[in-house]
């Protein structure tokens, strides 16, 4: 579902059409014709003149849920579904309790791996540093550093569970 590896970026989009391509907003979408599958090239962590990683991800994927997508990428043995994921959730905090709630309830499903490159990628574990390089202030977002702390030890706690019961 998704690619962060530039050079597989590169050789994906070879084999692809260009459908748009919006300049303002940097992102592209494409056609892979051999599979009829549909792309998109973005950078989600954009902020003024920084761009962060490029992710290029598939659109035609039925993913409206929010437990849909992380049940599909962290359920995914490829590495690159738990961090793009995490890549495109990590401009969103305030989705990161809701984010938690559904890694709880299912948090037996995942590997252990892909949970904590997911929370890596999403910025959860380090959010200080996080919000620093994004240049995040608690205010833009609407949740303040003791709630941030609070989620910070439940995604703690799920990689401790995670690694003590084994499933």
């Amino acid at each position: 579902m998704y690619v962060l590896d530039y050079h597989k970026q590169i050789a994906l989009i070879k084999e692809m059409v260009q459908l748009r391509k919006d300049n303002t907003r940097e992102e592209a979408y494409y056609h892979h014709p051999s599979t009829n599958a549909i792309w998109k090239s973005y950078f989600p962590q954009a902020n003024g003149g920084k761009r962060g990683p490029k992710v290029l991800r598939r659109t035609d994927i039925d993913t409206d849920k929010l437990e849909d997508q992380i049940r599909l990428c962290l359920g995914s043995d490829l590495r690159d579904d738990a961090a793009g994921l995490g890549v495109e959730f990590s401009v969103h905090p305030e989705r990161w309790e809701q984010i938690l709630d559904i890694i709880e309830e299912h948090y037996q499903d995942f590997i252990r791996s892909q949970i904590k490159v997911f929370f890596q990628h999403l910025g959860i574990l380090d959010y200080e540093e996080f919000f620093a390089q994004m240049e995040f202030n608690f205010e833009q977002i609407g949740i303040d550093e003791s709630e941030l702390k609070a989620l910070n030890k439940r995604a703690r706690k799920i990689l401790l569970k995670k690694l003590v019961f084994f499933w």
